[in-house]
């Protein structure tokens, strides 16, 4: 009679450290590109309370780059949707990532069970930047599911245009590329 847990090395954590290793080597390394991972950080951060831009100073700070491979990335090209602001037109980004890559570029994502946080606010605490192109992430969603555990993150990010780098001076230069 077998056991209901069987010893030994090649467990379900073995095989899926496993799965995330051949990922990144054989996905992301021969097809795949890197895009840069930047943390925003609040504590050292300022902006004009009344106006919510960014003052004289340090103005909105952001942590990195970090280096993310990333297994697959797709544009779909913006259509010149109306809105209050008239016209306007940015892309959007498609990104597949290793998920114990995006979880060492930003652990502060993933809840004690190695899931992505429910209540995290994408938009406003990171940044990618991809082929010189600013990004911020609109959703994320976990797939791959091995033994309760996943393996990629299906990330969808949306262009930050020009206009809205003029607070963000760390991102100024892609504001003006």
């Amino acid at each position: 009679m077998k056991a209901y847990s069987p010893g030994g090395r090649f467990d379900s954590d073995f095989e899926l450290d496993s799965i995330g290793d051949g990922i990144t080597a054989d996905l992301t390394n021969p097809a795949g590109t890197t895009a840069e991972w930047w943390i925003f950080n609040s504590a050292a951060s300022t902006k004009d309370p009344i106006y919510d831009v960014e003052p004289l100073g340090g103005g909105r700070v952001w942590v990195g780059p970090r280096l993310l491979s990333v297994s697959r990335a797709s544009i779909t090209q913006g259509t010149g949707a109306q809105n209050e602001r008239g016209f306007y037109n940015a892309d959007t980004l498609h990104m597949t990532l290793n998920i114990d890559d995006l979880r060492s570029a930003s652990p502060d994502l993933f809840n004690q069970r190695g899931n992505i946080k429910n209540a995290v606010d994408l938009t406003t605490k990171y940044r990618v930047v991809w082929k010189g192109q600013v990004y911020r992430p609109i959703k994320a969603q976990q797939v791959g599911v091995v033994s309760e555990r996943h393996t990629l993150v299906l990330l969808d990010l949306i262009q930050v245009m020009p206009d809205e780098l003029v607070n963000d001076s760390q991102f100024l230069a892609y504001a003006q590329a």
